[in-house]
């Protein structure tokens, strides 16, 4: 790939992708997101492949996501700019006949579309421009995003449900891993017939953490994935995904899908289960919105643990580890790392 002033290139190491939005919520607008504390606007391209890129024009500043797509590109509302898909502006009206200046250019995010949700890769490319040079598009893709292969079984019907929750990421994600709060927290729903006796199961490696949790196992992937699948194979199969997008430090997106090879055509089915979904999430939201520290501590030491936290535990020791070492990274601002 050409080096260029000013572009930053995707390497292989920039793995960290985080879901911003449902595929049926990007039509033919754009459509504007909140990504660690950055706005971006994703749009369709001629061949409805989503498209990311910084969401407010570098010549006045306006929303892009009030502007329109045509011929693969989003127009700016104000003034007609228009961008491509590598964020370089391709037309300015008011001076058709010059050539386009650097500072007309913006930023753009790789994204992919898959299991009905937009991801995007928050590190940003760009600006991109000068003669000759070649956009990252022409000549890298995006890194692959593993999914839980669960998540593509053409046997399962998916319900979606989401959620917004004035926590840090972390918070969120040991409220997944914590099994010991469910016959308290949960003792309505899914919880009313766990015991409050915790013997808990659990192996963990570098990046994943697996649980297992009477008939279900819980599986986590380091930074932002969550499964509940049966941990037996059975006639009927019930499998429930999570996964956590930061929108700013302390405000954290969950985006879930609940699967089923059973009921699949029953009418309003899928309905039921995504409330039941929402209503077990708000169960837990009051409750982690209360924790302070706001992110888990800096130490463990800072907060008391018994044996039934080992899945907390080891996620605080992925965490602590990814803080310290040399993993790529993106930032929320001057001083703080999501």
């Amino acid at each position: 790939m050409n080096s260029h002033p000013g572009f930053r290139e995707v390497r292989e190491s920039d793995q960290q992708v985080f879901p911003v939005g449902w595929s049926k919520e990007l039509r033919d607008k754009p459509l504007k997101k909140r990504l660690l504390g950055k706005d971006i606007v994703l749009y369709r391209d001629n061949h409805r492949q989503v498209r990311a890129i910084h969401a407010y024009c570098p010549h006045r500043g306006a929303d892009l996501s009030l502007g329109f797509c045509q011929n693969g590109q989003i127009t700016c509302p104000y003034h007609a700019w228009s961008f491509d898909e590598n964020g370089q502006c391709v037309d300015i009206p008011a001076h058709p006949g010059r050539a386009i200046p650097d500072f007309a250019h913006t930023y753009a995010y790789p994204a992919i579309e898959k299991v009905g949700l937009l991801w995007v890769y928050p590190q940003a490319v760009g600006p991109v421009s000068g003669p000759g040079t070649e956009s990252w598009a022409s000549t890298l893709t995006p890194p692959p995003l593993e999914l839980f292969p669960e998540l593509e079984d053409p046997n399962l019907m998916m319900s979606p449900y989401d959620s917004v929750w004035k926590a840090h990421l972390t918070r969120v994600v040991e409220s997944v891993l914590d099994v010991d709060h469910l016959p308290i927290v949960h003792n309505k729903t899914i919880g009313k017939k766990s015991s409050t006796d915790i013997h808990i199961q659990f192996e963990a490696d570098h990046d994943h953490i697996r649980v297992k949790n009477g008939s279900g196992l819980l599986q986590y992937t380091f930074p932002q994935q969550w499964i509940l699948t049966p941990a037996e194979e059975g006639r009927s199969k019930f499998i429930n995904f999570v996964t956590f997008t930061p929108i700013e430090q302390e405000v954290t997106a969950i985006y879930g899908l609940a699967g089923r090879n059973f009921a699949k055509f029953v009418p309003g089915m899928s309905r039921i289960f995504s409330r039941y979904s929402n209503r077990v999430l708000e169960e837990d939201r009051t409750v982690v919105e209360s924790q302070h520290p706001r992110p888990i501590p800096e130490a463990l030491r800072m907060e008391a643990h018994v044996p039934a936290d080992g899945p907390q535990v080891r996620f605080r020791n992925r965490w602590y580890d990814f803080l310290v070492n040399d993993e790529p990274r993106v930032r929320l601002d001057q001083e703080s790392t999501w």
